[in-house]
């Protein structure tokens, strides 16, 4: 560096990335648990994560704008950075009231020995999930899966539909979240209504409907059991064209990462399953996405999703309609993607 000793110095660190990054409902329970006083914070980086509004209190307006960034209303919070980071040698005098904290250090008379230390708090982390670099993750599954269910249906155009979601498992959950991923050339999601689960507006976002996407978070911090064959929620859809159910939606992770909890914290995957008469399996959606960025210089990226495992024909054409290059892919179920070079077309 280029820092002359024996001057003085303020050092100012700032991480200002991927707001999303360890904030889920999880975080959600955690700080509606303090608030009810069923499991209050203990640590001062519990309260410090959980104030993302910066009022120096927790209430129901920080739930209502970590589940906003979650459903992807918002990208930001809208009174704090992504991360707050603090000099290690700051003691909080009360633990309970740890809101007026230093962010920057002084150095007086700076010398080659000197050093300096921070702690970092990833707003809006109250389980202290998030990954500090990239490829590093701290979060891990149990392997368990909560299995949603609707029944399958011949979907045909110009026809209104009440679509019941029930579940087989819904034992002591106290939250999940997700990604309906849905044909949006096929159906349109109207609404969200409530059956067993109280749903409200502010548990689902359905403004980027256009996109083929609903995105959901909902929790309940003393839990809830749902009866196998009790409908959790409805969605009200409206079709423009046929097509079975099972091929037209599933949940994914797209934009709202697929996970439930239950009482004991475990967590767990969601998954979408359609019933047939004497038969259940797994939903999936076809879907082939706008490539990004578009238009591109030295590469783009194509994303398409398959309702199961297997191989994929991917044919480029220019605006001439005359084949520019074909590949032949292995394509996993779910999100796929594929980087495609200038040069190579």
């Amino acid at each position: 560096s280029n820092l002359k000793e024996g001057q003085d110095y303020v050092i100012k660190p700032e991480r200002n990335d991927n707001y999303l990054n360890g904030v889920s409902t999880a975080d959600i329970v955690k700080i509606q648990k303090h608030i009810l006083g069923q499991e209050e914070f203990t640590d001062p980086v519990q309260f410090i994560a959980a104030d993302v509004n910066k009022s120096k209190t927790i209430t129901a307006s920080d739930i209502s704008e970590i589940r906003k960034l979650i459903l992807g209303v918002t990208s930001k919070f809208t009174k704090t950075p992504s991360w707050w980071i603090i000099p290690s040698d700051h003691v909080f005098s009360d633990p309970t009231q740890p809101f007026d904290f230093p962010i920057s250090k002084e150095i007086k008379n700076l010398q080659s020995e000197n050093k300096v230390d921070f702690m970092s708090v990833k707003v809006g982390d109250v389980n202290q999930t998030a990954r500090a670099h990239f490829g590093q993750n701290v979060e891990s599954r149990t392997g368990a899966k909560l299995r949603l269910e609707v029944k399958e249906q011949e979907i045909k155009a110009g026809e209104s539909y009440e679509i019941e979601v029930s579940s087989k498992g819904f034992e002591s959950i106290t939250g999940f979240q997700y990604t309906i991923s849905f044909d949006a050339s096929a159906i349109e999601i109207v609404s969200v209504e409530s059956g067993s689960l109280t749903i409200e507006e502010k548990n689902y976002n359905l403004g980027r409907t256009s996109e083929g996407i609903l995105t959901m978070s909902w929790d309940n911090s003393r839990s809830q059991t749902v009866a196998q064959g009790e409908t959790l929620y409805k969605m009200r859809v409206q079709a423009m064209r046929g097509g079975k159910l099972s091929r037209l939606m599933s949940i994914t992770g797209d934009l709202t990462n697929s996970e439930a909890y239950d009482k004991a914290g475990n967590l767990m995957e969601v998954v979408l399953d359609v019933r047939n008469t004497d038969t259940v399996v797994e939903s999936g959606v076809f879907e082939l996405y706008q490539n990004t960025p578009n238009p591109f210089n030295k590469e783009t990226v194509i994303s398409y999703r398959l309702p199961e495992s297997g191989q994929v024909k991917l044919t480029l054409y220019d605006l001439t309609g005359k084949v520019m290059r074909v590949y032949e892919l292995n394509g996993q179920k779910g999100l796929n993607q594929m980087k495609v070079q200038r040069s190579e077309i």
